[in-house]
């Protein structure tokens, strides 16, 4: 009854005009191949997220944003800030790369949490599917996601954000753009807070600053520079089993991301472009005993590291032909990390410390181009790595459009994901293994993209994966002192990705995707019991089988927009820690259903002005998307935007 009285809002009739769908191509995506490619003439499988249309439905982060996308599935820990987890066609959650403006966001190994990454700044998303290493190196193995966020230029403009909802929700931003003479620029400033689902110590806190200058010395040459900075404190009262019992765990972040990009069309057939990235984190985990009783076992936990990434890439782009494109580069980088932590416990206290540093040297080259109704990528890249030596990645891809409306494509590749620093190196109660090697992948798909009159279009994909060289961690190693961690278990991934998006004569666009993935473990490893993390034969933890998204959306005359989102997430198998040995659990599928509306005002201090309602979680559905963990139930949120 819930939804059908949620149809009937959104399907009468009303005199009204199309919107733009949010997942629809523009004109030309960068991240699939590094160079400005037009939409049809991608061999990959990409999904696009416009910014401004996210946040007119009342999207704050980023991992909110990616639910719809299909073939991906989220997890997050419990409440608004914590840890959540991205899964891309059933790969681990290390292995997506995630850049902001070409920087990368995860740390070295692929380690990646999308809880605090907010949208406030976003122009637009770009989600590749597939592997991605000959472009982008280790952590690209099942995609891409790049996050481009807004730029300056035009007359000097300004906008500003203010509101609040439920669980203490506050929300606020101000930012600005414009030109001047051969400049463009953009600055942004936003702050999000929430005091929390749960019964206490579960605040939240998110901080950013955003800035872009371009600079353009003539028609042929230009610069931008890029940054981001977050400072965000999260507040976690549960254990490792979910229970609620701590009163001062929390985890805090500092982020700095800056981007350096030069570009020179040399002739009109060749270009070059040169690239400097660096990202600088420093979280720490305070976790002390509560009062002087709390001595019991393992009661504290304190950490404190520095990460930093740097990168550079240079490119040259030759035009051979009338579309044929021939991309030549290289590539550095050198990753570095300084850890400490202590275990505090009634057994003792388990201190570990490690300070570790890799290079690496890269070339690839990359050849894509159409010859009429035929369009095809080939690339290749050989990396040379200061740990663990050479690795060997490449990729292919065609396509064929058969007749206007129906394209066919395929695609193989290899993709690698080194080992994060502390499965390398860590020490005191877990011991990292300084051998071990990158995880492998090799994948392929093919995919039929229909294309017909009045804004509708139908995409099916069908992938397979193979995993080698997984990372696993036993918490018996062979002999004390003997490593946690080993190259030993595989597993394979496949499904089939659907979307339609078609517009309706009433002016409703609708969007229907769904996602069916099977994973599968090849070899367990050394761990046989049935509650391990590998299972032979079994599945992959927290990966649904099933994934079902509808978007609705339309215009509610001159007035504003109305738009819905029901999404259906499947069963998923996972792990129970409050026993032990941990034992198996399915997780329930659940249906989560969200309203927005976007609401023109009368002007404001010379600005227009529009009016944000959401209720997120519609019908208040109580789930755990990690076993033992709970999730936000109804969400409520309004705030004013101005713009001038």
């Amino acid at each position: 009854m819930h939804l059908r009285a949620l149809a009937l809002v959104l399907l009468v009739p009303l005199s009204v005009t199309a919107q733009a769908d949010t997942t629809r191509l523009p004109a030309t995506v960068v991240t699939a191949t590094r160079i400005p490619t037009a939409a049809d003439a991608q061999t990959a499988t990409v999904t696009v997220l416009d910014g401004a249309t996210l946040r007119a439905e009342g999207l704050t982060h980023v991992g909110d944003a990616l639910r719809r996308v299909p073939g991906l599935a989220l997890a997050r820990t419990s409440s608004f800030g914590s840890q959540q987890a991205l899964f891309l066609r059933g790969g681990q959650s290390n292995y997506v790369r995630v850049l902001v403006d070409g920087v990368a966001l995860n740390e070295p190994g692929g380690v990646l949490d999308l809880g605090r990454i907010t949208l406030d700044d976003v122009a637009r998303i770009e989600v590749v599917r597939g592997p991605a290493s000959v472009l982008y190196g280790s952590e690209a193995v099942t995609g891409v996601i790049q996050i481009f966020t807004r730029s300056g230029g035009g007359p000097t403009k300004w906008r500003a954000e203010l509101g609040g909802g439920s669980y203490g929700a506050q929300r606020g931003s101000l930012g600005a753009s414009g030109a001047a003479g051969k400049f463009d620029w953009s600055l942004q400033g936003d702050r999000h807070h929430t005091d929390g689902i749960l019964a206490f110590n579960n605040a939240y806190q998110n901080d950013g600053v955003t800035g872009a200058l371009a600079f353009a010395p003539d028609a042929r040459s230009d610069i931008k520079l890029t940054s981001r900075f977050n400072a965000s404190q999260y507040q976690y009262p549960t254990g490792s089993d979910g229970s609620v019992e701590d009163r001062n765990a929390e985890r805090t972040e500092r982020r700095l991301m800056l981007g350096l990009e030069a570009g020179r069309r040399w002739t009109d057939r060749v270009e070059s472009r040169a690239q400097f990235t660096a990202m600088d984190m420093r979280p720490r985990t305070t976790d002390r005993a509560d009062d002087a009783a709390d001595t019991v076992g393992f009661y504290g936990y304190l950490a404190n590291a520095t990460v930093k990434r740097r990168m550079v890439d240079a490119r040259s782009t030759a035009r051979l032909g009338t579309a044929q494109f021939l991309t030549l580069g290289g590539e550095w980088s050198r990753d570095t990390e300084t850890s400490s932590s202590v275990s505090l416990s009634e057994f003792g206290d388990f201190p570990g410390s490690f300070r570790a540093a890799r290079e690496n040297r890269a070339a690839y080259a990359q050849t894509h181009g159409e010859a009429g109704a035929f369009t095809y990528t080939l690339g290749g890249r050989l990396d040379e790595n200061s740990a663990f030596g050479r690795f060997e990645t490449a990729r292919v891809g065609a396509a064929w459009r058969i007749g206007a409306p129906l394209r066919v494509r395929a695609s193989a590749g290899t993709a690698f994901k080194a080992p994060s620093f502390f499965e390398n190196f860590a020490s005191g109660f877990t011991v990292g293994n300084a051998d071990l090697r990158p995880e492998r992948s090799r994948s392929a798909d093919l995919g039929i993209e229909l294309t017909l009159p009045h804004g509708t279009g139908i995409r099916l994909t069908g992938f397979t994966q193979r995993f080698r060289d997984l990372i696993q961690y036993t918490g018996a190693p062979p002999a004390m002192g003997d490593p946690n961690y080993y190259n030993i278990a595989k597993a394979n991934a496949g499904g089939v990705e659907f979307e339609a998006s078609f517009l309706a004569a009433t002016g409703l666009a609708t969007t229907i995707a769904h996602t069916w993935t099977d994973t599968r473990v090849v070899d367990a490893g050394f761990e046989t019991a049935p509650e391990a993390n590998f299972v032979e034969g079994g599945r992959l933890l927290r990966r649904p089988s099933h994934v079902t998204s509808i978007q609705l959306r339309r215009p509610i005359g001159e007035v504003g927009t109305l738009s819905a989102t029901i999404l259906r997430t499947g069963e998923r198998e996972d792990r129970d820690f409050a026993t032990w040995p941990a034992t198996i659990v399915m997780l329930p599928p659940f249906t989560a259903v969200d309203v927005s509306s976007d609401l023109r005002l009368p002007n404001l201090l010379g600005s227009s002005a529009r009016l944000l309602l959401r209720a997120e979680n519609l019908f208040d559905v109580r789930t755990q998307q990690i076993a033992g963990f709970a999730s936000p139930g109804r969400i409520l949120y309004a705030g004013l935007r101005l713009e001038r």
